[in-house]
């Protein structure tokens, strides 16, 4: 999706083989869409931000855009010409995210045979992204954090540290405040990462912002396909508006990748999206019910959901709904005391 005139707009939302014109400017930060008071806050401030060369952190919900930020602000920075190299630290196995970040030499560690640059000099130049810092081992932490107090990394079993360039970029669903507090996360790395601090916010505290989304989505497939838009109805656009869309825009965008599907030309309905547009959600069972989070909050939506499609859905199904991982699913359901239903 690289070579214009059917090119993505950078940091759009992404479907699997779409792509389109960029959405009007007023309402859009490299093909983010957002026109709420908000989000045109959040686009400001990252203009603002993204020329410098300070650290930036970036806090949200899961699936609310923070790696799209992330990529944008490295498009709108004087290193958009070098490398973004974006690193999954959730995914990385513990043993491992040492030697992935700093590098390593030969037989430092287990499997290295050859000695090997980290992903931070493969960054040399651009923008390191470290998605969710806060799951970080505190010794790793402690390396991150004399590197971006020396600009140096020293590989595993290396003598000497070398000079690298390069901009980083964490975020993080988590309270990093608390983490800090209970002792999982480097006070003075907390403090360094946040030099400047960017705070998305979640999908329905952006009044409007949905049905742009969905229709912004529409437009992009229309361009691909060159062929006149789908169209949402009217009762698709109140049940999008109404959502409480607790896996935020990756939900939406899921959602919406399903409707192009099922509907195939013509009009969207809610049933496309997989939403009910009379029937209210289904109240949980009474013991569910007994310390519940506050219903607009993102607990209470979660809640709600797992309950009300565990007995139809698989786990996969539910993360997928969501746009979580399976793991956070697990997670959220430990912290929240949500059973699974039994088979």
């Amino acid at each position: 999706l690289s070579a214009p005139p059917l090119s993505a707009p950078p940091g759009a939302p992404f479907l699997p083989g779409l792509s389109a014109p960029p959405a009007p400017a007023d309402d859009e930060l490299e093909g983010m869409v957002g026109g709420s008071a908000t989000m045109r806050e959040v686009f400001a401030q990252a203009r603002r931000v993204a020329p410098s060369e300070a650290t930036l952190l970036i806090l949200g919900e899961g699936g609310t855009g923070k790696e799209t930020l992330a990529r944008a602000m490295h498009r709108l920075s004087p290193r958009r010409h070098r490398p973004f190299v974006p690193v999954y630290c959730e995914a990385i196995p513990e043993t491992r995210i040492e030697g992935e970040l700093f590098g390593c030499e030969r037989g430092a560690l287990p499997g290295a045979h050859t000695a090997r640059a980290g992903l931070c000099e493969a960054a040399e130049g651009g923008t390191l992204l470290l998605n969710d810092v806060a799951e970080l081992p505190t010794r790793v932490q402690a390396r991150l954090l004399r590197f971006l107090q020396t600009g140096e990394v020293r590989r595993v079993g290396a003598s000497r540290a070398r000079h690298v360039d390069v901009r980083l970029i964490a975020t993080t669903h988590r309270d990093l405040v608390q983490r800090v507090r209970d002792g999982s996360f480097l006070s003075d790395l907390y403090f360094r990462l946040r030099l400047h601090e960017i705070r998305l916010p979640p999908l329905r505290q952006r009044p409007g912002d949905a049905v742009r989304i969905a229709e912004s989505l529409l437009r992009r497939h229309a361009w691909a396909m060159a062929q006149a838009p789908l169209t949402l109805s009217a009762e698709a656009r109140a049940a999008v508006a109404a959502a409480p869309w607790p896996g935020n825009v990756r939900e939406l965008e899921n959602a919406v990748h399903r409707a192009i599907v099922l509907a195939e030309r013509g009009e969207i309905a809610p049933a496309h999206l997989g939403l009910d547009a009379s029937s209210p959600p289904p109240v949980p069972p009474a013991d569910a019910l007994e310390a519940e989070p506050p219903s607009d909050s993102l607990e209470g939506y979660f809640r709600r959901f797992v309950l009300e499609h565990q007995a139809a859905l698989t786990e996969t199904e539910i993360a997928r709904r969501l746009g979580i991982s399976r793991k956070t699913l697990w997670e959220r359901r430990q912290r929240l005391g949500i059973p699974r239903a039994r088979s």
